[in-house]
């Protein structure tokens, strides 16, 4: 049933209202579940404060694994299904719009809505905390990766376009997640164009990358192997790189069979990842197993990444015209309760022309949460089952929190739509059992600027365009400006 103009004019009043905050995985999840399960009329809008959708999943994901963005499709069927109203469900898009800042506070949202969701991720980086941190050429790995997918934040950011990535030889990655290998890959095959040419890479960073004459990328942990946080697929994408010259090395003091006992063993994902590492460290001619020689012998050695182990980052030095030229560590240990304790009189000094810190994004609160009482966690919201908590620890009522911001940066995809669909079904469960609240009307937006899903259509469809006229998946526009433009263009 397509309601007609009258209609949904009653629907939009008479139905449930939730507002969802962030529109990337986390918030377009919430909406899918809260559209797709709910037993009442509902209209469910999405709030982005950048004019186009998709958060994380458009900007966070390493340009070569389109894949992973295949949740884009499920969030693009989702909103055509429900952006014209379907069986009393409706759905809206609204970007370019800050919620919590003067255009709409966050309470002002709390009175129209019979619920609201926020699902804004983490919008910051842990830090190392040491002495040359804001030297030149140390950047965070949200700031690199943003930079490189086109983030209209991040994609003409000066730190980067005027960097001398020339002087590039030597990197640092302090950190040993997916992301660390992420840009490990993207840094060591920056002039492979088979890579990169077909994808939505930015072509601003792309360019600006192949100027570096890298020669080593070294991934320094506080712990050792058996601790490391990315998967296996990643770290066999690292291996395979041999095709194009780039090689893999691990110190034996590191890494050797011999340094795992049986019950580690048994944990199959471990295993197979010791049999990659001992696999791939062996000549090619001298490998056991047809898996790990699919690709042909490998050309010889042009560059080469690292993975390092036991060190804790002291300070960085730069030259006399503030880069960041080497980092001093000092060497760790386990202790029996699995603590890292630092070594005395161990300091050595890596010489690095670039360092790039992966420890892990970092979630930041709301201006209006103070007023509003609500417990801050550090990098989180507290919360019960979703729903927000104050500082006494009693539930605001409406006020929920879902994805990162929710439980901390942590897991995949999968696990974030697992938790949004969760939270999704608790705000129904207490829409059920709570009684109607009062509102106010929705904020007048025609004096506010905003994009809407069917402006978000056109963005697509643009950069669809212009990417397979390059040859490529997508060529996305880089500022808020092009994107205005283009849309006053076509409207």
């Amino acid at each position: 049933m397509i309601l007609d103009g009258l209609s949904l004019k009653f629907v939009r009043w008479a139905s449930k209202r939730i507002s969802v905050v962030g529109s990337g995985p986390s918030g377009f999840y919430t909406a899918y579940r809260l559209l797709n399960k709910s037993p009442d009329p509902i209209h469910v809008t999405l709030w982005e404060k950048l004019p186009v959708p998709y958060g994380l999943s458009r900007y966070g994901v390493a340009p070569d694994h389109p894949e992973v963005k295949n949740c884009e499709d499920t969030f693009a069927e989702c909103a055509e299904t429900f952006n014209q109203g379907k069986d009393g469900r409706k759905f809206s898009f609204i970007g370019g719009v800050t919620i919590g800042s003067d255009e709409i506070p966050l309470q002002q949202l709390l009175k129209q809505e019979d619920a609201v969701i926020l699902a804004y991720g983490c919008q910051s980086s842990r830090a190392l905390g040491i002495p040359g941190e804001d030297a030149s050429g140390v950047f965070s790995s949200r700031d690199f990766v943003n930079w490189y997918n086109g983030h209209p934040g991040f994609a003409n950011d000066k730190r980067f376009t005027e960097f001398d990535w020339s002087q590039v030889h030597r990197v640092g990655i302090i950190g040993h997640g997916n992301v660390a290998l992420d840009i490990t890959r993207v840094l060591m095959t920056n002039r492979v164009d088979e890579i990169w040419q077909p994808t939505d890479i930015s072509r601003v960073a792309i360019d600006k990358l192949k100027q570096a004459p890298i020669q080593e990328v070294k991934m320094i942990a506080r712990r050792d192997f058996i601790h490391s946080k990315f998967t296996n697929r990643e770290l066999r994408e690292l291996w395979e790189m041999e095709r194009f010259g780039v090689r893999g090395k691990i110190d034996q003091k590191y890494f050797h069979p011999t340094l795992f006992n049986d019950d580690q063993l048994k944990d199959r994902p471990f295993k197979r990842r010791v049999e990659m590492c001992q696999e791939y460290s062996t000549p090619f001619d001298k490998r056991t197993k047809k898996n790990y020689k699919k690709h042909g012998p490998p050309p010889e050695e042009r560059s080469h990444w690292v993975l390092d182990y036991l060190k804790t980052p002291l300070q960085t030095q730069t030259n006399d015209q503030g880069r960041v030229q080497s980092l001093q560590l000092c060497e760790n240990e386990l202790t029996p309760d699995n603590r890292v304790k630092q070594l005395p009189n161990s300091e050595l000094n890596y010489n690095v022309d670039l360092l790039i810190t992966s420890l892990g994004y970092k979630g930041q609160p709301m201006s209006e949460f103070k007023p509003l009482a609500v417990k801050w966690l550090g990098d989180r919201i507290a919360n019960d089952r979703g729903r927000v908590l104050t500082t006494e620890n009693e539930p605001i009522e409406r006020l929920y929190a879902a994805g990162w911001i929710r439980r901390g940066s942590q897991g995949v995809i999968a696990t974030t739509m697992e938790d949004s669909f969760q939270v999704a079904d608790q705000v129904l469960h207490d829409l059920q059992n709570q009684q109607n609240l009062e509102r106010i009307p929705p904020v007048d937006l025609s004096n506010i600027r905003h994009t809407t899903w069917q402006d978000w259509e056109k963005i697509n469809q643009s950069e669809l365009n212009k990417g397979k006229q390059m040859g490529r998946v997508r060529s996305k526009y880089l500022t808020e400006p092009e994107i205005y433009n283009y849309l006053s263009m076509n409207h």
